[in-house]
């Protein structure tokens, strides 16, 4: 994996690792699953971990949920 691109996740992911929380496939096209989320990839400098970070379309709403969690905690 390289920092700085921009990946899928491939369906045997979500097998290995079922969690109720990660982004899936959005709708059922001819039997198939699309719309899988795009991720963002960077190395945390301090630990050399890869931080896999979700990119979504959906600016305002997301522009809402970040303005919570300003108001809550005042970051």
């Amino acid at each position: 994996m390289e920092s700085g691109h921009f990946y899928f996740l491939d369906d045997s992911y979500f097998v290995d690792f079922p969690d109720q929380y990660l982004m899936k496939n959005k709708e059922m096209i001819n039997g198939q699953m699309h719309d899988r989320p795009c991720f963002f990839s960077f190395t945390d400098a301090s630990t050399q971990l890869f931080w896999m970070i979700p990119i979504s379309s959906k600016v305002k709403k997301y522009k809402g949920i970040y303005q919570k969690k300003v108001n809550a905690f005042g970051y």
